[in-house]
């Protein structure tokens, strides 16, 4: 799902725009220090959805004070997918760069990363994107 999103300030974006390519967590809940160390650590685009109407709600990006991005769905026809997490605000999702779920992670637990993601502290830089899988019959011959 690629819904518009609202951050609060102009035309409204697709959610992929905000994603802009990296690995995120989203949530409908507001993210606890432990989900946002969690994030921080392992490179993570932190987002927190809402379905809240027009004027009743304040999202848009965070502040300084803040380690995530902040949106509200929008338009008449909204996401069923990310309804239902802004219904269960429990949940957790982990959204991989080419959109598709990675984890899910119930009852405010933090997620699981399916792959391995080495944290920044310990002496490799921090990487929130899957392994590359090789192709077992090698590269492309060059073009001439």
């Amino acid at each position: 799902p690629n819904p518009l999103v609202s951050t609060g300030d102009g035309t409204p974006p697709r959610l992929d725009t905000i994603l802009a390519g990296r690995t995120a967590v989203l949530t409908a809940r507001r993210p606890d220090t432990g989900l946002a160390d969690f994030c921080r650590r392992h490179g993570l685009l932190l987002v927190r959805i809402s379905s809240t109407t027009p004027g009743t709600g304040t999202p848009g990006r965070p502040g300084a004070d803040s380690d995530w991005v902040d949106v509200r769905l929008v338009g008449d026809r909204r996401c069923a997918a990310l309804q239902a997490l802004t219904a269960s605000p429990a949940l957790t999702v982990v959204v991989r760069p080419d959109r598709v779920v990675a984890a899910v992670e119930p009852r405010y637990r933090l997620p699981r990363l399916p792959w391995p993601a080495p944290s920044a502290g310990r002496g490799g830089p921090a990487t929130a994107h899957p392994p590359v899988h090789h192709d077992p019959a090698g590269p492309l011959p060059a073009a001439h």
